[in-house]
């Protein structure tokens, strides 16, 4: 039997009121030479009825004994795979019809990218477009302060896996966001520029129900990275770049700390040149403009912060320092206009 151009794994656990629409989101691409490899994770509901409705002889249904957890259904499900790229969808979330299309010709047309993503489209709880960097060098870099890949987006090649394999146990529900970083540091990675899937958003998974669970692995993926680039590594720092990676204000922001890391960052780099460092030290100032700016609660902390690091300076940071400087004069501006 010719193997398919595009293997798609679906991995389920009890999602009989959303696996249909991904399935046929699947079914229904424009890009027929595929198969659809679903794993069912030992679900309780209906979710394997649902499933057994569809007739497609392109699918090709497995159920594992006992729960493995979401990676675990992965990795069975790459196994089985057979075509040449290896595509990954979510139980509840629903591809657009030319989504493979489009990423099978972006990695025909570019063999030196190992994986693309996409963009992404919210829905359900609310709607917005998610838009990732889509350029290797910068992707390379993002990786240290976030993760740039929405994973039901991410088509890879089957060459790309990771050499003696990977331990995806060790990364907990972080398992995506770290196997990522491995093979974006062994080939070009990039995401194509346009919305290829609807990416549902509700209190079921796992992102909501075990945040806890997920940021602690996503810890020792940034604590891998900075030891790669820095050596050592304290846990202030990592800390402070955890601060950033979650991106959620404080009323003790660690301002200080994220600043010497950051220069700590650029004088290495610079050193061990792991990172293009143009844009390494753009992103730098992005976000410490970011953090700076609208993170910190009071005005002279932002501006005392600010000066601390002249090499992490940048037009941002000056303009939105001084608009949030002013910020409380307005009033007082509109009310000298002449009427």
């Amino acid at each position: 039997m010719t193997p398919p151009r595009v293997s798609v794994v679906l991995c389920v656990y009890n999602q009989a009121a959303y696996v249909a629409e991904a399935i046929v989101s699947i079914l229904g691409q424009t890009l027929t030479d595929l198969e659809l490899i679903i794993v069912d994770d030992g679900s309780t509901d209906s979710s394997p009825e649902v499933i057994h409705r569809f007739t497609d002889p392109r699918i090709r249904y497995v159920r594992n004994e006992r729960n493995l957890g979401h990676a675990g259904s992965l990795n069975r499900g790459r196994a089985l795979a057979r075509g040449r790229y290896l595509a990954i969808m979510d139980s509840d979330d629903i591809s657009l019809p030319e989504r493979l299309a489009r990423q099978a010709d972006f990695l025909d047309a570019h063999p030196d990218v190992a994986m693309c993503g996409s963009w992404v489209e919210t829905f359900g709880a609310r709607t917005e477009v998610r838009r990732f960097p889509t350029e290797p060098a910068v992707l390379a870099v993002s990786m240290l302060l976030s993760c740039p890949f929405s994973t039901p987006t991410v088509m890879l090649r089957q060459a790309a896996t990771v050499p003696g394999g990977f331990d995806f146990d060790r990364f907990g529900l972080a398992f995506d966001y770290a196997y990522w970083v491995e093979v974006a540091n062994r080939a070009p990675v990039a995401n194509l520029p346009e919305v290829l899937l609807k990416y549902r958003l509700h209190a079921g998974q796992t992102t909501v129900s075990r945040r806890a669970a997920q940021l602690a692995g996503t810890r020792l993926v940034l604590r891998r990275q900075l030891e790669a680039l820095l050596g050592e590594v304290d846990e202030a720092e990592l800390d402070a770049l955890m601060y950033v990676f979650v991106n959620e204000a404080s009323d003790e922001p660690p301002t200080a700390a994220i600043g010497s890391l950051f220069a700590r960052l650029r004088r290495a780099n610079r050193q061990r040149r792991r990172y293009d460092p143009a844009v390494l030290d753009a992103l730098l100032a992005e976000k410490w403009a970011h953090i700076v700016t609208a993170h910190e609660p009071a005005v002279g902390a932002m501006w005392g912060q600010a000066v601390q690091h002249p090499a992490l300076w940048s037009w941002t940071l000056g303009r939105d320092a001084i608009r949030r400087t002013l910020r409380p004069f307005k009033p007082w501006f509109w009310k000298q206009r002449p009427a």
